[in-house]
């Protein structure tokens, strides 16, 4: 039996209990109904992902407020494909994953990608690994200063980052439990002071590997100091990862922390209402000149019936597409540039889809003696129904864990210093973090085998197996999102096309990331050794071996790295956020698109650079911090009414 057959096994028996036991409610989160839904409300909201949830709850805080979600996917909040950390996996390539490809990447032998994003409720929030990092200080406080947008440095985000934190120091298994997680205080250390306890997103530490620690005694024994909270006073060093993962061992999606949980949907009382359609397609933006002014007054989109309605908003509408989709929105709304002659060119704003980032990465995979823990030991058959047992009665065991469990972040300097002067002196040294604070690589620890995101073949199903993958983390090359357009040969006046995006990630554009990746490599066989040294662990490297791909061959490196290597889903900077003098800004510092009156962007589009963190974290920050801007406006408005 292998690792797939397993999951599927862990999968039916799961099902047949969640699917009893943790059914939801769905009310006002089913399709358009003609017959009940109304036209017009305050808030719409583009996109039921990652922000829109957020948006969506603290919105309609105000009981005073009408809020419509138009979500192209469902409701998967009480699936266990969502609901169990590492079963998610399975979503992947499935009707709840948008199953985008990158266009051909010619710097990585002509390959085109998986670019994972959430289609349903919750967004990529309801199919990443949970892995909850922020970002460093210096990320933030470049937003501000390098690119222009006051009230953004780190100082000012911070409280946003905790108001939304519900951190649970421990998973509060009760100590009494029969087989409850060992508690493991050396691994779970917290700076108190930069976290939230009273948010509605659930964050906790949760199963810890063996093999993990071992990974972090590797850092260690190679000079890496260890960093005791990620989201704390630094982001350098190697650290345990923290996950939004509630204390009872199940996903804390935005739709389910922010939602279900705060009973925003579907409101009433002293919450306002909040509607949330699913199973739809968002055409575009219907804008109005009112008072000279280009203004959003509402969007255009097609029911699971695909039957078009129109619906309004009084207030603001709110595009949360994501990062690939909203810049597809803008253009079909006439925003950005011409791309048919059948949609007028509304407000040019040349940056609409351009300025694309996202973290790069590879795996290295290293086969393991038997002794050592990881996924494929503790998931052999005859250990099912334990795990099983143990995860459903009492929620503790593997099942818990989100296979990435903990990570490492260092800057070149520190793990490649004659890399860094052989640069400097030949004048091609790039530096793109923000500042010194700010690491250049990533370190992923998976405890399992990771050769792509493509579907795996395991070499030996009987063999254990861990994996070390370096993600750079602020890379040179940029990429960007276009649209395809085809004739809509029913369509009436105005929908005589139809825009489909694709997305040029632009890997390996600029050289110089790939030199920096080579450096990655040879850091990560270093700690390798480490590894292999460590009694608990041991270890070889099986692929892709350093006899077929030596640290000294850069040929047969940078060939491995252009057949390997693979993004991330972590993209941002479609939509980005800087002054009108920026052209390649398309929203400003409280994230009003450039020209159009009562339209917003909040989601990773309108990040200017892509973090060296994990982006969801950064997401549910920046839709926080819009939810109070926009209420702000709104009373700034009510007040000069009066």
């Amino acid at each position: 039996m292998d690792l797939l057959t397993a999951t599927a096994g862990l999968g039916l028996g799961l099902g047949l209990v969640f699917h009893t036991l943790h059914r939801k409610d769905k009310t006002g989160r089913e399709p358009w109904d003609p017959s009940k839904d109304t036209a017009e409300y305050d808030y719409i909201i583009l996109g039921g992902g990652t922000a829109g949830c957020v948006l969506a709850s603290r919105l309609s805080e105000d009981p005073n407020v009408s809020v419509l979600v138009l979500e192209a996917g469902e409701d998967m909040d009480s699936s266990l494909r969502v609901m169990v950390p590492p079963v998610s996996v399975s979503l992947f390539d499935s009707k709840h994953d948008w199953k985008m490809r990158s266009v051909p990447q010619p710097n990585a032998n002509n390959r085109t990608m998986k670019l994972i994003r959430g289609k349903m409720l919750g967004g990529c929030s309801s199919i990443n690994s949970m892995q909850y990092t922020r970002g460093p200080k210096d990320d933030f406080d470049a937003w501000a200063h390098e690119f222009q947008n006051p009230g953004w440095t780190y100082d000012e985000v911070l409280p946003y980052f905790k108001k939304s934190e519900n951190f649970s120091v421990s998973s509060r298994e009760p100590a009494d439990t029969e087989r409850a997680r060992t508690r493991q205080p050396q691994y779970e250390t917290l700076e108190p002071e930069y976290h939230g306890t009273e948010g509605p997103w659930k964050l906790a530490y949760h199963h810890l590997f063996n093999a993990s620690k071992g990974f972090v005694r590797a850092n260690v024994a190679e000079g890496v100091r260890r960093n005791v909270d990620i989201n704390g006073s630094s982001t350098l060093g190697v650290f345990r990862m923290q996950t939004f993962i509630q204390p009872n061992a199940i996903r804390s999606s935005a739709s389910k922390a922010f939602l279900r949980d705060t009973k925003a949907v579907p409101g009433g009382g002293h919450r306002g209402t909040v509607r949330v359609v699913t199973k739809v397609h968002v055409d575009r933006v219907l804008i109005e000149v009112i008072q000279g002014v280009n203004t959003a007054v509402g969007a255009v989109f097609r029911d699971s019936k695909n039957v078009k309605h129109k619906v309004y908003a009084k207030r603001e509408v709110l595009l949360s597409s994501g990062v690939f989709h909203s810049p597809q929105i803008l253009l079909a709304s006439g925003i950005g540039y011409s791309v048919h002659d059948s949609i007028p060119l509304v407000k040019s704003l040349p940056g609409v889809g351009q300025n694309l980032s996202d973290h790069v990465g590879l795996g290295i995979v290293f086969e393991a003696p038997l002794h050592c823990e990881t996924v494929h030991k503790k998931f052999r058959p005859a250990k099912i129904p334990r795990v099983l047992y143990d995860y459903l009665r009492h929620g503790t065991g593997p099942l818990t864990s989100q296979m990435v469990e903990t990570a490492t972040f260092v800057r070149l300097e520190d793990i490649a210093p004659d890399f860094v002067a052989k640069e400097k002196a030949a004048g091609t040294w790039q530096d793109r973090s923000s500042g010194p604070g700010a690491p250049h690589i990533e370190l992923l620890f998976l405890v399992s085998y990771y050769d792509g995101n493509e579907v795996p073949t395991i070499p030996n199903v009987n063999s254990n197996y861990y994996s070390i993958v370096p993600v750079i983390l602020n890379p040179v090359s940029r990429g960007k999102v276009g649209v395809k357009v085809t004739a809509n040969p029913n369509g009436e006046k105005g929908d005589e096309v139809k825009l489909e995006a694709w997305v040029d990630p632009g890997v390996y554009a600029d050289e110089f990331d790939i030199r920096v990746m080579r450096e990655a490599i040879k850091f990560v066989r270093r700690i390798g050794k480490r590894l292999q040294a460590d009694p608990e662990m041991g270890g070889v490297e099986c692929s892709p071996t350093e006899a077929a791909v030596s640290n000294d061959d850069e040929s047969a490196l940078d060939d491995f790295i252009r057949r390997k290597t693979e993004t991330f889903f972590h993209s941002c900077g479609t939509c980005k956020m800087g002054p009108a003098s920026d052209e390649m800004a398309v929203v400003d510092s409280r994230l009003r698109v450039h020209g159009i009156n009562r339209l917003r962007v909040v989601d990773s589009s309108i990040i200017p650079k892509v973090i060296a963190g994990h982006t969801c974290a950064a997401v549910v920050m920046v839709a926080e911090r819009a939810s109070e801007m926009i209420q702000q406006d709104w009373e700034a408005h009510q007040a000069r009414e009066e």
